[in-house]
């Protein structure tokens, strides 16, 4: 489906919303593993958090190929987008991205130290995930 500049304005709007991503990584067995999670769009990558104890973890270990997916179901209003994960274990390098995940999803994030430690405590990463396609070139409906 082509993305217009309206469509792809009304799709960076719709990706600016606290909505769940479904994040799908292949298990060892082929078969996919999907969960929900928050997110953060920054126009070229998506960013989101877990921990090194979930399974997704190890799965973009072994296989770093991704698909997200992104529904309103009153809306009538869904993306879809086949990417490439990047992990990200430096929490000084990802501190600006978990600090915005929590901005967008609680309305505030604790100052940078707090942050810091419980990210260290909680084991978190963070998946960058870059699309392989340009937004364009997205499956998308409702725009």
């Amino acid at each position: 489906m082509t993305t217009s500049q309206s469509s792809r304005e009304k799709i960076e709007a719709f990706l600016a919303l606290p909505r769940n991503a479904m994040v799908a990584a292949i298990r060892r067995d082929s078969r996919p593993q999907m969960t929900p999670n928050w997110f953060l769009w920054d126009g070229s990558r998506f960013y989101v958090s877990t921990t090194k104890t979930r399974q997704k973890y190890r799965n973009f270990k072994r296989d770093s190929r991704v698909q997200l997916a992104f529904d309103d179901p009153t809306g009538f209003q869904c993306v879809v987008t086949d990417g490439t994960v990047e992990i990200w274990e430096d929490h000084a390098r990802g501190l600006p991205f978990f600090q915005q995940i929590s901005r967008k999803y609680r309305g505030q994030a604790p100052d940078d130290q707090a942050t810091l430690e419980r990210l260290e405590r909680e084991q978190r990463v963070l998946l960058v995930i870059t699309p392989d396609k340009p937004m364009e070139a997205w499956t998308n409906w409702g725009f």
